[in-house]
């Protein structure tokens, strides 16, 4: 399907991935980063031991390479793992909102260091959920639950900081996903305020958009977001099931509510299972099935892919900027 209006077209391009507990599927699924090769690295948020949170690595051709991640708290191990970005130095950053920490691996997933302990003074954290790398190669943590935003050296040195609890401009409750667009300004979705604001590479408030709905530039939760090589902004409008596009400045261009078709994994899982199919058969809403449902974070490529973590389904549906 493909979703235009006078500025932009979208065209829905594949999905990869399917949800089931281990293996080559999606569970629970919370970011993704994608490398400068196309290879994806998508951050499942896992439940327990059982199904553990880690990365799961893949390329856009849903071709599967491996996972790393363990359950647990010791050093390199992820409880709730929420934010993921690569660096400049090709290492993995990520963030974990139980364990209060920021992680680092290297691209074939051994852990390198990580840095943080719970609390409210200078580099400490109390749910750091989105991560963005400036064009410095400085780190971007969102802190949710202190309202801030807090900036790194990428050997988690403190840097700085800005926001604080409340409803004004620059102020937060519950940020949640961060993006940089190339000009350095920074967009935060304050996710219990239902808006995004815009500032400058310093901190300083800039702008704002958006309120708690369901129509055109209205949120209900928004959680991740970022920007493309254009400056349009892609903001995964969680409780809306959609993925909302805006110019640099907040205006409102289009929507993205998912087409997702059967993916590569899926389609060789029911070749193996003939059952399964007729399973799929009985299904009461069919229609919905290649809808999004709690869109958790979009991101995109320098190609003009926009993949989007549709959550609670196990997978990602890409669309191609035409």
């Amino acid at each position: 399907m493909t979703i235009t209006n006078k500025f932009v077209n979208y065209e829905y391009d594949h999905t990869i991935g399917m949800d089931d507990f281990a293996g080559r599927a999606f569970r629970n699924l919370s970011d993704l980063a994608v490398a400068d090769d196309g290879v994806l690295f998508v951050l499942q948020r896992g439940e327990s031991v059982h199904n553990n949170p880690s990365v799961k690595i893949c390329t856009v051709d849903e071709d599967w390479i491996g996972e790393f991640g363990d359950y647990g708290q010791e050093p390199g191990q992820l409880m709730w793992p929420c934010g993921i970005a690569i660096s400049n130095e090709k290492e993995i950053y990520v963030t974990d909102e139980w364990n209060q920490k920021v992680l680092v691996f290297d691209m074939e997933g051994s852990f390198v260091f990580q840095w943080g302990i719970k609390g409210s003074a200078e580099g400490e954290f109390d749910s750091p959920s989105g991560i963005a790398f400036e064009g410095s190669g400085n780190l971007l943590v969102v802190d949710a639950r202190n309202s801030r935003i807090q900036r790194f050296t990428i050997k988690g040195e403190y840097i700085d900081s800005f926001g604080s609890h409340g409803t004004g401009a620059g102020e937060f409750n519950m940020p949640w996903g961060i993006a940089v667009n190339h000009s350095g300004e920074i967009y935060v979705s304050d996710w219990r305020n239902d808006r995004i604001q815009k500032f400058t590479s310093n901190g300083e408030y800039i702008l704002e958009w958006g309120e708690h709905g369901s129509n055109e530039g209205q949120f209900n939760r928004p959680a991740g977001l970022c920007v493309d090589e254009d400056g349009l902004v892609y903001v995964a409008d969680w409780h809306n099931d959609r993925v909302q596009i805006f110019d640099s400045e907040g205006s409102y261009l289009v929507e993205l509510t998912g087409d997702a078709t059967m993916s590569k994994w899926g389609a060789q899982l029911l070749d193996a299972n003939p059952l399964m199919e007729g399973f799929r058969q009985t299904a009461k809403y069919p229609e919905r099935e290649g809808k999004l449902y709690r869109p958790r974070s979009v991101q995109v490529d320098k190609t003009g892919h926009i993949f989007i973590v549709d959550s609670c389904k196990g997978r990602l549906q890409i669309y191609q900027k035409i």
